[in-house]
């Protein structure tokens, strides 16, 4: 990425854009950067983000939110909490060992809803993608992905539900 392309990302104008495009009703797709996500999502993948009200997020969701002089952070929501009268996010990659700081709803761009990887697509809003990320989020706390045992031992279960789940576009 250049420089230029990197102020674009991370100017303001920019975010106002995407917030207006999903107030709207649009949907927009942009390329993941990063390894926090893996191995759910990887850094290239396309990822279609749309609008979500934040009181109808659930835990397990992917979501896409902005903190002030940032990029846009992909992290699956990991808890919902009260403070103050209003809803608090946390939410955490899943490769990471901590959660991120708190956020507020208002920071909340939207959910991503499908992922693009190498001519393929799934939809994690409903059907077998739904219920992969679901997976994903309750075995977050131990983190099977990262034990190269692990890996080897759930190569077969994991083939055959990524063969399942991932369509070809």
């Amino acid at each position: 990425m250049t420089a230029r392309n990197s102020e674009i990302f991370t100017s303001p104008d920019f975010h106002a854009l995407e917030r207006e495009v999903l107030e709207r009703g649009g949907s927009f797709r942009f390329r993941a950067r990063g390894w926090s996500m893996m191995p759910f999502v990887h850094p290239g993948d396309v990822l279609l983000v749309e609008r979500v009200d934040p009181a109808r997020l659930r835990p397990g969701a992917i979501i896409v939110f902005h903190r002030a002089g940032t990029t846009n952070t992909v992290h699956r929501l990991i808890r919902k909490v009260e403070r103050d009268g209003r809803v608090v996010l946390i939410a955490r990659g899943d490769n990471l060992n901590r959660p991120d700081e708190p956020i507020g709803a208002e920071q909340v761009l939207g959910r991503v809803v499908e992922i693009h990887r190498d001519g393929q697509r799934i939809r994690l809003d409903t059907g077998p993608g739904h219920l992969l990320g679901l997976l994903v989020y309750r075995l977050a706390p131990w983190r099977p992905w990262r034990y190269s045992w692990l890996k080897r031992l759930g190569r077969l279960p994991w083939w055959c539900v990524e063969r399942l789940t991932w369509r070809k576009t």
